[in-house]
């Protein structure tokens, strides 16, 4: 498998990194260590929090959409907080 076949790369970088010596031992190490990180990354967090997260930046990336700043979106729910905590 290709470098090319995983991610795009321009032709502009192609070409320059082309000449780098060496540069293909480099970007398989690299990519053994995002690897290993990933890994660790998965294992660390079950599916259930990684699932949390995306629908978090999910939501958040639709608030954003819809022009809500994040000062607005804390004030909100520091509003639903203290209406929470006054029924406790």
């Amino acid at each position: 498998m290709s470098i090319a076949e995983i991610a795009d790369i321009p032709s502009d970088i192609a070409e320059e990194a082309a000449r780098v010596p060496g540069i293909g031992v480099r970007l398989v190490s690299f990519l053994r260590a995002e690897i290993a990180q990933n890994q660790k990354r998965l294992r660390r967090h079950s599916e259930e929090a990684r699932e949390l997260v995306q629908q978090a930046q999910a939501e958040a990336e639709s608030l954003k959409a819809k022009g809500i700043t994040r000062e607005e979106a804390m004030e909100s729910f520091e509003k639903n907080y203290f209406d929470i905590l006054k029924q406790l």
